[in-house]
């Protein structure tokens, strides 16, 4: 896996940048998150939010400085502060731009709370009982003094950067909630929400924001935390989080296009990454790089570059804590696993989006022995090969079902559970398995000779993934997949070991890591005049483990590199 060398990351912000009467309300420390970082002649200057924790009662707008390229910082300082005590409201995650005239403007939204209140879902918390709005702080003299925040819609949506388009118009993106009733499975009281993403727009540079269009209005992808970059006068390019079930089934951030300066937008495109926040900025050179939070998959931030007139496609995800555990050696992945998070390794595809898809899904493998306690088939399904025989298990399908909206285990719909079906195998030796999910019907072929059939009834059956989480070694040589969604995207993928390469090659080859961490990634950055790119990022260094367990709290880091260290 490709990565930022140590030496190369500087602190921005930590426990130590501030004088003694910026009191903490957590005795834990400061949280930082929400980095941006932008260039001006007078040097770089970095804007985050300072809280006491993630879901923060305390939050500060914070700029800091730089004079000798990103090494160094100091002036850290508040430019807005709102808690739940005082002002019933906190802020959310602040973005920052610099405009061609020399402006800097941050745009931030600001939610309502009050002491005792939850730290609610975005969908929940743009509702009028709650509400939200996103407001503008402007500075003229590079970022030394900063107006008051001027409010400039009453949405809020964690917006995107301000974007200053060639023909003198401003963009940002904002998410809004709308209700659907098109979720299968039945979700829990007012759930029922997905993620519409719009762009804003201001045609007299930033005093009224009247105008607006639909980026993405999609409930299966909930597309939202969009990224907008100009590539041509008119052209823009899009990126996407996928906010449906928070991209717990593996759907992978989406490419829209305009070419008409955003007023329509074109067909997504599957993106071959899985952002969240994205950061999009064309570098000197014309070339593209972007900087986001990896999920789903392993836990850290990346930035990935590549040309403009590149095809990108599919490519899977995948959850490789330990890359230790997952070998390619002599025609075959090699997958050694236990019940530890750190320790599974598993492979994602692009979902079934709802009980009319049809899922194909193709493995050639062995377990070791017969000490190993399995692997896994999801093919909106859950086929289960352990080393004596294979099974649709009574929670296969539900295991592989995730509630739409909130991502978490499926808890039902009222159906009986699958019957067990069972069919003795000796696993440990080569076979080719076939799983067919289509409508009504699962089949489990094993070398050619149909093994096991059941009603496929589990509506909310979604994820498409192979690996273990189970103790034991298991041998591949090939998987293949065929997704058809009559509701969405549809993706024929396909690996062999004799290719020399991994499932997920193309990340090992163009992604480069920022830090391996759990705790990370609202990151944005710019480029210097000579070159140098320096990336705003907050990362947790303690927060390694994929357990969600740590002892500390997040800083803020700027990780300086050349383009060719990124291409």
């Amino acid at each position: 896996m490709r990565a930022v060398p140590e030496d190369r990351k500087f602190v921005i912000a930590d426990q130590n940048s501030y004088p003694a009467d910026l009191v903490c309300p957590n005795p834990r420390g400061w949280y930082h998150s929400v980095a941006n970082v932008v260039a001006t002649p007078s040097g770089l200057v970095a804007v985050y939010r300072l809280s006491d924790s993630h879901s923060a009662v305390s939050t500060h707008i914070m700029v800091a400085y730089s004079s000798d390229g990103g090494r160094t910082w100091d002036g850290h300082r508040s430019i807005s502060h709102r808690n739940v005590w005082e002002h019933h409201s906190v802020w959310v995650a602040p973005q920052l731009s610099r405009l061609r005239d020399g402006r800097l403007v941050i745009i931030c939204d600001l939610g309502q709370r009050t002491s005792g209140q939850d730290w609610p879902r975005l969908a929940f918390w743009q509702q009028s009982q709650r509400g939200m709005a996103n407001y503008l702080l402007w500075s003229e003299d590079d970022g030394l003094t900063w107006s008051q925040p001027v409010q400039c819609d009453d949405v809020g949506g964690e917006p995107g950067y301000v974007v200053d388009l060639s023909d003198g118009t401003l963009v940002y993106t904002r998410t809004e909630p709308i209700a659907t009733e098109l979720f299968e499975c039945p979700p829990p009281p007012g759930y029922s929400l997905y993620h519409r993403n719009t762009a804003v727009f201001s045609d007299d540079r930033g005093k009224t924001w009247n105008r607006t269009s639909t980026i993405s209005d999609d409930p299966y992808h909930g597309d939202a935390e969009v990224g907008i970059v100009e590539l041509e006068p008119g052209h823009l390019l899009a990126i996407t989080r996928i906010g449906f079930a928070n991209g717990a089934f593996g759907q992978p951030s989406r490419l829209i296009h305009s070419y008409d300066y955003g007023r329509t937008w074109n067909t997504p495109q599957l993106a071959p990454f899985y952002g969240q926040r994205t950061a999009v900025h064309r570098l000197r050179s014309g070339k593209l790089l972007v900087t986001y939070r990896n999920r789903w998959g392993t836990f850290a931030s990346y930035a990935f570059a590549w040309d403009p007139g590149e095809e990108l496609g599919f490519e899977p995800a995948s959850f490789i804590w330990d890359e230790t555990r997952c070998l390619l050696d002599k025609g075959s992945l090699t997958l050694t696993t236990d019940r530890a998070p750190e320790n599974q390794v598993f492979f994602s595809l692009y979902p079934a989006l709802t009980s009319r898809a049809t899922v194909q899904m193709e493995a050639e493998l062995r377990l070791a022995d017969s000490s190993s306690e399995g692997c896994d088939l999801f093919a909106g399904c859950r086929v289960r090969i352990t080393p004596h025989e294979i099974s649709l298990t009574e929670s296969s399908q539900e295991e592989a079902a995730f509630h739409s909206t909130t991502g978490v285990p499926q808890e039902g719909n009222g159906e009986r559970p699958l019957p067990a079906h069972r069919f003795p195998l000796d696993a440990t030796q080569w076979h080719k398995y076939k799983v067919v999910r289509t409508e009504g019907e699962i089949a489990v072929y094993v070398d050619g000779r149909l093994c096991l059939k059941a009603a496929a009834r589990m509506s909310g059956a979604r994820l498409v993934r192979f690996g273990s989480d189970l103790c034991g070694v298991s041998h591949w040589r090939a998987v293949s997949a065929s997704i058809e969604n009559p509701d969405g995207h549809s993706v024929n993928w396909a690996w062999r070991a004799d290719s020399g390469s991994y499932p997920d090659q193309f990340r090992r080859d163009r992604m480069v890591r920022l830090d391996a961490t759990a705790d990370s990634g609202y990151s944005n950055w710019d480029q210097l005049e000579d070159g140098t790119i320096i990336i705003a990022d907050y990362s947790n260094d303690e927060f390694r483990d994929a357990n969600w367990t740590s002892s500390a709290q997040p800083k803020i880091k700027a990780y300086i590199v050349s383009e060719e260290e990124l291409t």
